[in-house]
């Protein structure tokens, strides 16, 4: 089983790592001391713009590196680092860990209230006629009453289940890019939510990363597994 993200034609196209913690002052207060730590790999600057009835110390600052595919998110009660250029879970683990240690260490982070995982993905389609090939690409079923036929136009759903201190969530919906390309997005969000300890991040992304592979492995088709494994697709 090959790992998620490290495919040929991985649908892959942004992953997430966040935590959240109890609203640290220091870290509205001495940002700009973090920012010094990481300015060499991320000298970009995002600074967020504040809608009416919106706290801005809860509003995340960005920052970016200079090809603008990876960032840090900064907030009063959280951090997060993202990247858009995936070379697969062990590179990801390492630089999400290393600026995770820069950050919590700096502010002194202990209990955390959140963390979360998230994988984004897009799979282009070509449409059937009208409707969507869903079961070309994905194990999943739309059932219909028998007044009506399975067939489907269109699709946007989310969904929840529990999961030990936390939940897992599916979203998929039909999107198009600016070049009218229709294609599926698949984001999956795992997330633990209590008993959490700062010390202990490097469990959460292991088993949240597991759990994510797992569920991405069963629900991917043995004939868009050929596809991502850059075989011939009749």
């Amino acid at each position: 089983m090959l790992e998620l993200g490290v495919y040929p034609n991985a649908p892959l196209v942004e992953a997430v790592f966040e935590i959240r913690f109890s609203g640290e002052p220091a870290v509205e207060c001495h940002r700009d001391v973090f920012f010094e730590k990481v300015r060499d790999k991320f000298p970009k600057v995002l600074v967020p713009q504040v809608n009416p009835g919106q706290f801005p110390a809860l509003t995340p600052y960005h920052f970016r590196s200079v090809d603008e595919k990876t960032s840090l998110m900064v907030a009063i009660n959280r951090f997060a680092y993202s990247t858009r250029s995936y070379d697969g879970f062990a590179s990801f683990k390492k630089q999400t860990m290393h600026y995770m240690a820069i950050f919590g260490e700096h502010f002194r982070l202990r209990e955390l209230t959140r963390t979360g995982l998230r994988y984004v993905n897009i799979i282009p389609f070509s449409r059937e006629g009208s409707l969507l090939p869903v079961e070309r690409y994905l194990k999943i079923r739309v059932e219909m009453p028998a007044a009506r036929p399975s067939l489907v136009s269109n699709i946007s759903f989310r969904y929840v289940t529990p999961t030990d201190r936390g939940s897992f969530t599916l979203r998929l919906e039909c999107v198009t890019s600016a070049e009218q390309q229709e294609a599926f997005l698949l984001d999956f969000d795992y997330t633990k939510v209590s008993g959490l300890n700062f010390g202990q991040l490097e469990e959460y992304i292991d088993e949240s990363h597991a759990e994510t592979k797992l569920f991405f492995e069963n629900i991917v088709t043995d004939e868009y597994r050929k596809f991502m494994n850059g075989e011939v697709v009749e």
